[in-house]
């Protein structure tokens, strides 16, 4: 692996604005100290997505031989020019431009690159924020390969809690593709106090909820966590279900319950036995969990950057890695297999609808099972997270690049230095042979 060079450092600095340090003395100064409050600002970010402990969380353990991924490295890749809307990048410019704590390029099953900003390591864990929502989505393709779920079947049909609400009308489907048409709004910045869409943040750690924090469940049954939250969703009331993808992080928590009740596990149990657990990881995986200790299905994973790749190397060889079929083989095949309908979903979502809306994604075709799939015939998708979390699967390159990153906004659709990062994948798989 490579460490950024000094004048790399500098651009990254320059680029973040975040010149500050962190949790750099012992203790820290009021001014440098990562809050609950501040935990998903910069430059606090820098510090607190490489120490998640800062929210309650729970382990994913490794187990087996740890599995080396073996080098084949190529010096000129990080400085592969590539043009985007007018201007030239090299991979490592678009790379820092995006504020990137650490990336790694793999080919074939070869390292072709790895590279390291600032104080994040090989050895360091790092959030995947919501491309947690896309391991939750395979996760559940197991149990659909064993028979015990039926994506065609009402959420009601395995969580009685939600019978009768809007959730559990819908089917296992609609959730998977976020197509629910939901009475809420993914919206990280305007986050009014008593909003509905805030009430979820705050059980979704994403907003400090000290008061939830002190309520006993035995004396007040105010729902602290995800779960108990999730009957209190209602249907858009001018919208259908089955007509257009939203991205919506509630859909998950149901899959994630849904994973727990079948299986009689709970989520982090079930994704350690059945599929960290053949990875041949290099180290223990953690979760975040809410305030009742649930993993959050929805955003929870955190893990080191070259086993965040090993997850991708999974998925581009049809789930099997590590001589395990870690993934179901059928269900990562239909992940990237667009139905038409499924098309149009997202052709009418925000993020297709207008090329000139700030959110227009020239890069997505569909949304399926938590991926992002650019490419359904080549087999190219993604993972995504927000503050720049990204897992690049191209089945056709057999081409897998991981990044971790900690930016100043959290939505990547909407944030221009995204754009040519997006970008520099493609430039890879272009160059590579």
């Amino acid at each position: 692996m490579k460490k950024a060079t000094i004048s790399s450092l500098i651009g990254l600095s320059l680029f973040s604005g975040a010149a500050m340090a962190v949790m750099d003395t012992i203790p820290a100064s009021p001014e440098k100290q990562a809050t609950k409050g501040t935990w998903t600002q910069a430059p606090y970010n820098k510090w607190t997505f490489r120490n998640m402990g800062l929210h309650p969380s729970v382990m994913v353990p490794r187990d087996g031989d740890i599995v080396a991924i073996p080098e084949a490295l190529d010096p000129k890749l990080a400085e592969l020019e590539f043009d985007y809307q007018g201007k030239t990048y090299t991979v490592r410019d678009a790379m820092i431009g995006d504020h990137t704590d650490g990336y790694i390029v793999v080919h074939n099953g070869k390292v072709l690159h790895e590279e390291y900003f600032g104080e994040f390591t090989e050895k360091d864990h790092h959030m995947w924020a919501s491309s947690t929502k896309s391991l939750t989505g395979q996760a559940l393709g197991l149990l659909v390969e064993q028979g015990k779920v039926d994506v065609n079947a009402k959420v009601e049909t395995y969580i009685e809690e939600l019978k009768g609400t809007h959730f559990g009308q819908r089917t296992v489907r609609e959730v998977l593709n976020m197509v629910t048409a939901l009475n809420y709004s993914e919206d990280y910045v305007n986050m009014e106090p008593g909003d509905f869409s805030t009430e979820y943040f705050r059980r979704l750690g994403f907003v400090a909820a000290f008061d939830l924090e002190a309520i006993d469940p035995i004396k007040d049954d105010t729902p602290r966590g995800l779960l108990e939250f999730a009957p209190f969703f209602t249907q858009n009331p001018d919208l259908q279900p089955s007509y257009k993808y939203e991205y919506h992080s509630p859909n998950v928590d149901v899959i994630g319950w849904i994973i727990s009740r079948v299986s009689g596990q709970p989520l982090q149990t079930f994704i350690a036995e059945n599929i960290w657990s053949k990875l041949g990881a290099e180290h223990d995986a953690f979760m975040m969990a809410d305030m009742t200790f649930v993993a959050v299905a929805t955003g929870g994973m955190n893990t080191t950057l070259r086993d965040f790749a090993r997850v991708g190397m999974a998925m581009a060889n049809n789930g099997k890695y590590n001589g395990e079929q870690v993934f179901s083989e059928d269900w990562v095949k239909d992940t990237f297999a667009l139905t038409e309908e499924e098309k149009l979903h997202t052709a009418r979502s925000d993020y297709r609808v207008d090329e000139n809306s700030p959110v227009y994604d020239q890069w997505l075709e569909g949304y399926k099972n938590y991926l992002w799939v650019h490419d359904s015939e080549k087999g190219i998708g993604s993972f995504r997270g927000v503050f720049g979390q990204n897992l690049y699967i191209n089945q056709e390159k057999n081409l897998v690049i991981a990044t971790f990153s900690s930016t100043p906004s959290a939505s990547n659709a909407a944030r221009e230095t995204n754009r040519p990062r997006m970008a520099a994948f493609e430039a890879v798989a272009n160059y590579i042979k």
